[in-house]
């Protein structure tokens, strides 16, 4: 089996990374983090592109691609920090290509493609814990459709998106499902989060009866599948986009190491500083196999889904951190400072670590998988 990427794939990527390159650079991050806001520039360059096509069937206007060749998207997104809501509207597409009735993809996919429309995700709720299990946001039956009640905590960039792809329990039975709510829906309360991440804005989300018509239930009707698929594709993106932030960090560093001289010569001369770097780079290739991994799996399905991605979710996170932790050591005294910027990766790492599950509980749900096909329970 050849598990070589195509070079239409790296090409894709390629392209993606130069754009990236010269639009979203340091001073760019820096300004978001300042306060300048949503980049409308930034997404009409990343839709003229092409990029929101990637995941959308061709009979939606898109390029019909799956989770391999949009990993790689990921990826240069934690590169060059890319602002949500881009990564969500990527995974909105995903889950209405293979969860959405016609008409959910007919009303949705070809705005997506072109980029005129943006939604997010929200799964986690104050208080709550990582998993699917751990939601509690209602939703209870009205004539023609349900009413939302809850609130969902930390959900990206709430502010720019049209729609919310939300993970809620519905009905007296509390069976899991995706709705698709409107992001002006009456009753929808939205509130600034003061985040961790200061290059991508998040939002406490309070719904107070808010009605939706039973149109906007992902494929129809509540399905526990559509819950597991759209925390396993979140779990997976940010895992893809941790080894990008890996991968920046360790290209800085190496940068930084080549022209930081010391006793008269570059730093990166000096034993220390090459065993450090060989220990990120070895990070940075193990966390992109396990990411590609887990989107192999999400394309091809089967029962080893969720480990893959637990998998690809704590190697990745640990990786990141540790990335993070020596591209810091190696930049001495300035990597901590403002200026510099390099915190902001670190903080989106950070950010993403704990999305979606962190690592201890990916760890957890991959060993208890593997357990359970050896009969081994409790």
């Amino acid at each position: 089996m050849d598990f070589e990427f195509s070079e239409d794939q790296r090409l894709m990527q390629e392209s993606l990374h130069g754009l990236l390159a010269e639009r979203q650079d340091m001073a760019a991050a820096r300004r978001v983090a300042d306060g300048a806001g949503f980049d409308q520039a930034l997404w009409a360059a990343l839709a003229e592109a092409g990029v929101f096509a990637v995941p959308v069937p061709e009979a939606q206007g898109g390029l019909g691609l799956g989770p391999v060749d949009t990993v790689l998207l990921l990826e240069e997104f934690g590169w060059a920090l890319v602002p949500a809501p881009a990564a969500e509207t990527l995974l909105a597409a995903m889950l209405l290509a293979r969860c959405g009735t016609p008409a959910q993809q007919a009303r949705f996919l070809p705005r997506i493609a072109a980029g005129s429309l943006r939604a997010t995700l929200a799964l986690a709720e104050p208080g709550g814990g990582f998993g699917v299990e751990e939601v509690g946001l209602a939703a209870r039956p009205r004539p023609g459709g349900w009413a939302l009640s809850g609130r969902k905590a930390l959900v990206p960039q709430a502010v720019e998106a049209e729609l919310v792809l939300l993970v809620a329990r519905f009905g007296d039975e509390g069976r899991l499902g995706v709705a698709l709510c409107p992001a002006a829906a009456p009753g929808l309360a939205r509130r600034m989060h003061a985040s961790l991440d200061l290059s991508s804005r998040h939002h406490l989300l309070d719904f107070a009866e808010v009605e939706i018509g039973a149109e906007e239930v992902l494929g129809g009707t509540p399905e526990p599948a559509h819950a597991a698929l759209l925390f396993d594709l979140g779990a997976a993106a940010a895992a893809a986009q941790q080894a990008g932030i890996a991968a920046r960090l360790l290209d800085e560093a190496v940068g930084y190491a080549k022209q930081r001289v010391q006793f008269g010569q570059p730093i990166g001369g000096f034993q220390a500083i090459k065993h450090k770097c060989a220990d990120m780079a070895t990070a940075v290739e193990g966390a992109r196999a396990a990411a590609y991994h887990a989107a192999l799996a999400l394309a091809e399905g089967g029962t080893d889904v969720a480990r893959a991605v637990s998998v690809a979710k704590a190697f990745c996170g640990d990786a990141a951190r540790l990335v993070c932790r020596e591209a810091l050591q190696i930049h001495g005294g300035i990597g901590f400072t403002w200026e510099l910027g390099l915190h902001l990766w670190v903080r989106r790492a950070k950010a993403l670590e704990l999305s979606f599950g962190d690592t201890a509980w990916h760890r957890e749900r991959a060993l208890a998988r593997s357990l359970a096909e050896l009969g081994i329970t409790g």
